[in-house]
């Protein structure tokens, strides 16, 4: 999502392409966490955080009927900084102190979170590891830069890496994958299809060639999902998987993510289809600002909106009118719902569809922001209820209170792709109804 950012970004400045990428609650259920060796911990971080993160904000009054942050989010995180924070090349900073927080999830999963950051964007970055049932090893989904503390806290884990998954062709996801690959070269290789651009590029599941498809992508790859696959990865048997694929011609290369329901714990596994927006910075933060500037009232309402492309409006209390709307809610992000679903919108709209039928869940963990939270398919589906009615707006209980001028910065980047022809036109009124 924060490369989608960026690429609206340089599609404006220098005319290239902004491409877009892609009931009551059950409690969490309890699953074993053995270690392999202990994790070391930052007596220094732990401390900080313990400050912070052991008296979570209280849940909204609507937490039994909207989605809300789990107590897993509320954990502290483990790290290992003696084990090195740098990681060079890598595509967008931090460099010289990308930390890496290892977070326990429950149910046999758990997070990796680094960040990254880009002029007045900053984001977290999350990759999702499951321990598979059928063989007890790692499923890792989207994974980050493998720096010496990455992978401390990764072999940490009771399993090998078995499996790499890379599930959309956005770069911030692409850009690390090769350099994890040659970590675990005894991982098989998954990629969603339709890849370019200088991180490698392959093709669709039917002009799957695993020779050529390895060569262009710079490291092995096992195969292309998809639902015409030949040979389907084996740990199928506990996914669902449901791919949305959009290859407009005016567009500089398709656009394809891959969302997966892990079926023994409940979970949907998104990558930028959704975020939960939370009340402030994740921990994270600290290890690239300092306290004084996390502490400024104003820093993570301009952060969040950055991130997703609303306007810095202030009102006259002071306050940031976009971000009220979306904080506190599972949401789809505003530049996706501007770029990705006004231009494809049927091909999105089935792609949810698909994943809210066929899927059974009652929890979300999600690549950005903050994750697990507690949601069912009928929220997922309802952070996309705009694309049911011709609209969106806020006249939707489901949908953020979004006034018409905070669209204004996103519609004004939709008008110069359209009147310089950088890519295909927005063909759907995804702000309709706003107030």
């Amino acid at each position: 999502m924060l490369w989608s950012a960026v690429q609206v970004a340089v599609a404006v400045l220098s005319l290239t392409l902004f491409c877009p990428r892609a009931s009551a609650l059950s409690k969490p259920i309890t699953g074993s966490n053995p270690n392999r060796r202990q994790v070391v911990h930052s007596t220094t971080t732990a401390a900080a955080l313990t400050a912070i993160w052991l008296n979570p904000p209280p849940q909204p009054s609507y937490a039994t009927t909207a989605p809300y942050l789990v107590d897993e989010y509320f954990q502290i995180p483990q790290t290992a900084p003696e084990f090195s924070r740098s990681y060079f090349p890598t595509l967008l900073p931090p460099i010289a102190n990308r930390a890496t927080y290892l977070h326990t999830l429950g149910r046999d999963m758990f997070a990796l979170e680094q960040l990254l950051a880009f002029a007045n964007v900053t984001a977290s970055i999350r990759s999702t590891v499951v321990r598979l049932q059928s063989t007890g090893n790692l499923w890792v989904h989207s994974p980050q830069w493998p720096t010496g503390e990455l992978c401390h806290l990764l072999d940490s884990l009771e399993g090998d890496v078995e499996h790499i998954v890379l599930p959309c062709n956005a770069l911030e996801h692409k850009a690390p994958v090769g350099a994890f690959c040659k970590k675990y070269p005894n991982a098989k290789v998954w990629i969603s299809p339709g890849q370019y651009g200088p991180f490698g590029a392959c093709g669709q599941d039917v002009d799957f060639d695993e020779t050529k498809t390895s060569k262009s992508m710079g490291y092995r790859v096992d195969g292309i999902l998809g639902d015409a696959m030949e040979v389907p990865p084996s740990w199928l048997n506990e996914f669902d998987m449901a791919l949305l694929y959009v290859d407009l011609p005016e567009n500089a290369g398709p656009v394809s993510e891959v969302a997966f329901c892990h079926r023994p714990s409940k979970t949907l596994i998104a990558t930028d289809a959704v975020v939960f927006i939370p009340p402030k910075a994740p921990p994270i933060f600290d290890t690239y600002f300092d306290a004084n500037t996390i502490e400024e009232d104003t820093f993570w309402p301009r952060t969040v909106l950055q991130a997703v492309f609303l306007p810095l409006r202030i009102d006259p209390s002071g306050a940031y009118p976009g971000y009220i709307a979306i904080k506190n809610r599972l949401i789809r992000a505003p530049i996706l719902r501007a770029f990705a679903d006004a231009r494809a919108p049927d091909a999105v709209r089935e792609w949810v569809t698909k994943i809210s039928r066929q899927s059974i869940f009652d929890r979300i963990v999600t690549s950005h922001f903050a994750s697990p939270i507690a949601a069912t398919p009928f929220d997922f589906a309802s952070c996309f209820s705009y694309l049911n009615n011709g609209g969106g707006g806020g006249t939707s209980t489901f949908l953020p209170p979004i006034e018409c001028q905070n669209w204004e910065l996103l519609e004004g980047l939709n008008k110069v792709i359209a009147d310089y022809n950088l890519g295909a036109p927005a063909s759907f009124d995804y702000k309709k109804d706003c107030q």
